[in-house]
């Protein structure tokens, strides 16, 4: 029997186009749905970011809502909280952290209700810090879900029969298996079940991979939840199961660190590397932003500007910029629009005061400007393909 622990994350950025957006409705968010409700044997543990649960209602595609609250009526997924827009946590202070995280409950609750349990939180990239899990602990939750090259830096550590507990923290932890989340998972899981001995595997993947990443026209997916060998688990139900857990300490890393990375010490270098100009010019223009929209808490405008420098932080403002070859991807990531957009809501932030000195305000539209030029000089000359 294999014991299948699933985590799907479902997000899109909150500056996505409308018509990527609706694909990936079409392709994937309305299958995962229509699975869940279809076959009794599905239990997943799901994150729904709050932005994507706005971005639904925005494009009218309640159904997917609806669906979901569905499967959760019936005890077919287990929500977990995250941050509303998806932001790098450790790249954050933790005030920045608490008002992420508040948002985002504020929004599940809206579309689950009140009185529901939130046990779970999700790292957005499973970026880890201990001051980040400090600020989940301190909000009351008892587990998050990492990759195994977060235990110590090292991938092949993880005894997945096991649950963690961050030493003098007691947040607990599992690991997702990087190798099998990697591929496309339902495929794997059925090929593994053939074979005879016990195994548990914990898997975690972007919901985009069940339609609009992979197209799976084998079916795989569906040949899974009618596999009788598989039985599967949502993260709360398998911890509830342990009464000891091996205490740990985890590295700061994410789902996309490789052993090197770690060893320079560039766990997030996807969103913020010190050799990636464009990286630094961001962040500059980030903390700089945030800086004087906390300043101006007193003008008319501040929910506004508060509002545009929350999405202008979503990871894929940095992500796209990163010029590097994802293990996920197999591609190098570079997507000027998204970069742009995400660099646009930050200083229309600022413009959006309407108190502020004229010198605050050219320094901020000057560092866009050096961010639109870094952009544009970078993709004409290294990324576009006549």
């Amino acid at each position: 029997m294999i014991t299948w622990i699933n985590f799907l994350h479902l997000y899109q950025p909150p500056h996505q186009n409308g018509f990527v957006f609706g694909k990936v409705v079409d392709e994937s968010y309305r299958r995962i749905v229509r699975i869940l409700n279809l076959y009794g044997d599905v239990n997943f543990t799901l994150n729904v970011s709050g932005s994507l649960l706005e971005q639904l209602e925005f494009y009218q595609k309640t159904d997917v809502i609806e669906g979901l609250k569905k499967a959760y009526s019936k005890g077919k997924i287990e929500l977990v909280s995250s941050a509303m827009f998806h932001p790098i946590l450790p790249l954050l202070n933790k005030k920045e952290i608490k008002r992420q995280i508040e948002l985002n409950n504020e929004i599940l609750k809206k579309y689950f209700g009140e009185d529901f349990e939130l046990k779970g939180f999700y790292l957005p990239e499973m970026c880890y810090s201990l001051e980040a899990a400090e600020v989940v602990k301190e909000m009351g939750f008892e587990w998050i879900i990492l990759d195994e090259i977060s235990r110590n830096g090292k991938l092949g550590s993880i005894d997945f029969e096991k649950v963690y507990e961050i030493e003098n923290l007691g947040l607990k932890v599992i690991f997702r298996n990087r190798k099998i989340s990697n591929s496309f998972v339902p495929q794997k899981i059925n090929e593994i079940s053939d074979d005879e001995k016990d195994k548990v595997i914990i898997t975690a993947t972007d919901g985009e991979l069940y339609g609009h990443h992979h197209w799976d026209l084998e079916r795989h997916l569906e040949e899974n939840f009618a596999n009788k060998n598989i039985k599967r688990l949502k993260i709360s139900d398998y911890i509830g199961q342990f009464e000891t857990f091996e205490k740990i300490n985890p590295v700061n890393s994410c789902w996309e660190s490789s052993e090197e990375d770690l060893k320079n010490n560039i766990p997030y270098s996807f969103w913020s590397d010190s050799e990636n100009k464009l990286h630094q010019l961001l962040w500059n223009l980030a903390y700089f932003s945030i800086k004087i929209i906390e300043e101006n808490q007193s003008d008319i405008n501040y929910e506004i500007a508060r509002s545009l420098v929350d999405r202008g932080l979503t990871s894929c403002t940095f992500w796209s910029a990163s010029e590097k070859k994802s293990f996920i991807w197999r591609d190098v990531v570079w997507n000027p629009d998204m970069i742009e957009s995400g660099a646009l809501n930050l200083v229309r932030a600022v413009r959006s005061l309407e108190k502020l000195d004229v010198e605050k305000r050219t320094k901020v539209e000057k560092m866009f400007l050096d961010i639109i030029e870094n952009i544009w000089n970078s993709h004409w000359e290294k990324h576009y393909r006549h």
